[in-house]
């Protein structure tokens, strides 16, 4: 289900905008909508424009709980002349969404554009819809000086207390995305180490006791390929659940139940029970990591 389907889930209705208009920025037409006192702009084409997947920038969109609070799905006509519902986010957010896009990946020339659209992109738009949201006040005849000077100054006042207010979440998602990509990047170092470190491990022990001579048959050089394949894909599951590397307590569990010291010494006869067993072990972890929201 993509950002959009679960808005539409919630019971929210599309927005009918009450104006609609294309905005030119350095050579990119984008559409905006004015509802109300707010403006909404659709991430699908913003992402065209600037190279990235618009699939996974929504669903990064709603996955932020600043952000997504700002997601409305607004009826806005395209070229065709028909309305379709796209999903929008409002203006005071665009800096936000802007700046959780990942640079590392684009071309030279798109991160140039992609600084550009962080850099003017929300003063461009809006610059389009201000003076139809904050038309120029006349002053009435009744009003003295001193009473338009108090009810400007709380208008100032009401616009810096939301640019605050937008300051403070822009900093606590970027706080956050940070924090993430710190945890991910110690998170692969650690599991690369500890992969290198258990190969090891398990080659030392195979060669000790590859020379041990065996009662039953055991199982075949490409059975033994399975099971460690197998073996790998569960310890790559519980290490995501427990956090720590879980490769030696999936083959410790494997050589205890069957009695053996290494992999390839496992009983022809219990190779199908253990690879049932891992089978169900690696189903057990999916569906553990879907119910805890991992991975």
């Amino acid at each position: 289900m993509d950002a959009q389907d679960e808005i539409k889930e919630q019971g929210e209705q599309a927005i009918i905008p009450a104006v609609e208009k294309t905005v030119e920025f350095y050579g990119d037409n984008i559409p905006a909508a004015q509802v109300d006192d707010d403006v909404y702009v659709p991430i699908r084409p913003l992402a065209t424009f600037l190279g990235v997947d618009a699939r996974g920038q929504q669903q990064r969109a709603s996955r932020d709980p600043v952000l997504r609070d700002g997601m409305r799905e607004v009826l806005m006509t395209g070229a065709d002349g028909r309305q379709r519902g796209l999903l929008c986010l409002r203006l005071d957010m665009l800096p936000g969404w802007l700046f959780g896009i990942t640079t590392a990946k684009l071309d030279a020339d798109l991160q140039d554009k992609l600084n550009r659209y962080r850099a003017e992109a929300f003063r461009v738009l809006w610059n389009a819809f201000k003076n139809d949201i904050m038309p120029a006040v006349q002053q009435p005849a009744d009003v003295t000086p001193a009473e338009l000077i108090l009810a400007q100054a709380q208008a100032i006042a009401r616009l810096a207390q939301q640019q605050v207010d937008f300051e403070r979440g822009l900093a606590e998602a970027q706080s956050k995305h940070q924090t993430m990509a710190d945890y991910m990047r110690g998170f692969v170092k650690d599991t690369k180490q500890g992969l290198h470190d258990h190969d090891q491990r398990i080659s030392a022990l195979e060669l000790r006791v590859a020379s041990e001579p065996t009662a039953e048959p055991t199982i075949s050089e490409q059975q033994a390929a399975e099971i460690a394949l197998a073996v790998k894909n569960v310890g790559i599951l519980l290490t995501g659940v427990k956090g720590s590397n879980s490769y030696g307590q999936v083959y410790g569990e494997l050589y205890r139940r069957y009695g053996v010291g290494a992999y390839r010494e496992l009983k022809l006869k219990d190779y199908e029970a253990a690879r049932k067993w891992l089978k169900d072990w690696h189903e057990e972890l999916i569906d553990k990591l879907g119910e805890d929201g991992i991975g």
